[in-house]
């Protein structure tokens, strides 16, 4: 039986050209991750939200569950199919296929700013965001959180010292020192993607939002950042690898456009637990650091 690839970014479209053969990765709800080299693709059901690595299926969640994939089954990339091979080849109906016939693949890469583009007028919109979420997260170490005073967490006070002392070196034009720091936060945290991997994202988006990306400051933090991908699990070092390399979101591309908070709040909403918010946090975080021009 075929199902169809529907939607992807062109990070992924790009990663598919290159390769020929897989394997599968891993195997979540409304997720089979497939290994292709040394990159992750993520297959997904439909109406799931558009990341650089994902291909998006017209399966329903529930179908998709229902496959009977399992890690370490032989993918192969043939022409326009993606066919994810049963243990028993030599049986009938022995493996999955994905028809790549996709109707939008979006421009993941985050490469240029339009004109008349605002930081500063997205930072505020970013703001009432925060504001408005309930989903904690990076979310409680905003100046716009309004929600009740958080208990103590040891995760977040960790992230609001790394996150003021990068500021205080900054300051300071202390570059390499402040990227240190704040890399720091990379695999702080639990889940598929770690909180402090999401927010790493987001700053990384961040600079590039505020035009900011040949500044010393962010180069210095890619290298950092590069130097510590080890520090966590391989689906979260494929968001940090995509982010690296100027490939985000739908929901981050989609800020160059300042769409009104609620689409905002809406979009992020939707990555993850509080993985789209605590990468929102990060974006804010970076659009408000004290940088020479």
């Amino acid at each position: 039986m075929y199902h169809v690839i529907t939607a992807t970014a062109a990070y992924a479209s790009h990663i598919l050209g290159l390769c020929i053969s897989g394997t599968v990765h891993s195997v979540y709800k409304k997720t089979i991750n497939i290994q292709l080299g040394q990159h992750l693709l993520a297959l997904q059901s439909a109406a799931s939200p558009l990341s650089p690595i994902s291909l998006i299926t017209d399966m329903e969640g529930r179908s998709m569950d229902q496959l009977p994939i399992r890690p370490g089954q032989p993918v192969n990339v043939l022409g326009d199919r993606i066919e994810i091979v049963m243990p028993d080849s030599a049986s009938a109906g022995c493996s999955s296929s994905f028809l790549y016939q996709p109707e939008e693949i979006y421009e993941s890469r985050l490469a240029s700013l339009p004109p008349g583009f605002s930081h500063a007028r997205l930072c505020e919109r970013l703001h009432s965001v925060l504001s408005a979420s309930d989903v904690g997260g990076f979310c409680l170490l905003s100046d716009s959180y309004k929600g009740s005073a958080e208990p103590f967490d040891l995760i977040l006070e960790t992230a609001r010292k790394r996150m003021s002392s990068c500021m205080l070196l900054l300051k300071e034009r202390q570059y390499e020192n402040a990227a240190s720091t704040l890399a720091g936060l990379l695999g702080l945290g639990i889940g598929l993607t770690p909180s402090g991997d999401d927010f790493l994202c987001g700053v990384l988006a961040g600079l590039l939002l505020r035009n900011q990306g040949s500044h010393p400051f962010t180069l210095e933090l890619g290298c950092q950042i590069r130097a510590r991908l080890a520090n966590t699990n391989e689906i979260s070092r494929a968001f940090l690898d995509c982010a690296l390399a100027s490939h985000f979101s739908r929901a981050v591309i989609s800020l160059t456009l300042l769409p009104p908070s609620g689409d905002i709040l809406k979009s992020f909403s939707e990555i993850g637990h509080s993985s789209g918010m605590d990468t929102l946090s990060g974006i804010v975080y970076a659009l408000e650091l004290k940088l020479d021009q």
